[in-house]
């Protein structure tokens, strides 16, 4: 695989794991590790019984996995650490006597943010306590490492078809990438944030969500004017309208209103 179609490869990796919550991320990270370690399984969920809360291990190691992929998992930290109580709590009263635990890893998807240090220190004292060999967070950057560490075919089984492209089609679709990561991470806040109460599943436009963000002061009247032009850049480019991909300085302030979005907490419209 050349320089162009592994970093194209990479991109469509990371837009994956941006779009993955819950099963779908939970079936991308046994994918990989079914090509990793042959000796791996993945547990799915039967009936009542559920998965007895082991999402995957390798018996012959008694390495076991549970994975955590919510929308935002920052806002999410007390559920992640009660999680890790509770799941390692249902593996040992379940799989120990069948497979002993010996290591015990937490995938989170955190969507390249980094993990959450209350993580580290709840796993780390399961090592101490139950004297494990080992515990970790498994985020979104181990799971690239173990992709790209696989064969070429394997890789675009997880992937997909990789696109021939010159040295110029390659930086639109880079920055095409670049630009709808940022975006879909900006709708899903938004949207997570700003909700109806009537009609809390019907997911509201994204320029009623942009008023509401001004009127509560949480975006200033140039934001709006910003994301008015970039959905109309987005717009263009997903209908086959345009090629114009925004400019870097562009998707930074994207992503910078985001994180404002982000910090600002829930709104319910009546």
């Amino acid at each position: 695989m050349d320089d162009i179609s592994l970093s194209i490869a990479r991109n469509m990796f990371h837009l994956q794991v941006y779009e993955s919550d819950g099963v779908r991320f939970e079936d991308l990270f046994s994918k990989i590790m079914y090509y990793k370690s042959p000796g791996f399984q993945q547990v799915k969920p039967h009936g009542n019984v559920g998965d007895r809360k082991n999402d995957g291990f390798i018996k012959d190691e008694g390495v076991y996995y549970q994975v955590y992929a919510p929308e935002d998992a920052s806002n999410n930290v007390l559920t992640a650490v009660n999680k890790i109580k509770d799941d390692f709590q249902g593996l040992m009263e379940y799989w120990h006597d069948i497979c002993p635990i010996k290591k015990y890893y937490f995938v989170l998807n955190d969507k390249y943010k980094g993990s959450l240090p209350q993580l580290h220190k709840e796993l780390i004292n399961l090592q101490r306590n139950f004297n494990l060999i080992d515990t970790g967070v498994f985020v979104a950057k181990d799971l690239e490492r173990d992709l790209f560490n696989l064969p070429d075919d394997m890789i675009r089984s997880v992937v997909g078809h990789l696109p021939d492209i010159d040295h110029e089609e390659y930086m639109f679709v880079s920055g095409f990438t670049c630009f709808i990561s940022a975006w879909i991470n900006f709708e899903k806040v938004a949207r997570y944030n700003i909700c109806s109460v009537k009609e809390p599943n019907r997911p509201l436009f994204i320029g009623r969500i942009v008023d509401v963000l001004v009127q509560n002061k949480i975006i200033s009247t140039q934001d709006a004017a910003f994301i008015k032009h970039i959905t109309q850049i987005r717009n263009r480019l997903v209908h086959g309208v345009s090629m114009i991909v925004p400019k870097k300085s562009e998707i930074d302030v994207l992503i910078l209103i985001t994180e404002r979005v982000k910090l600002a907490g829930v709104y319910r419209l009546e």
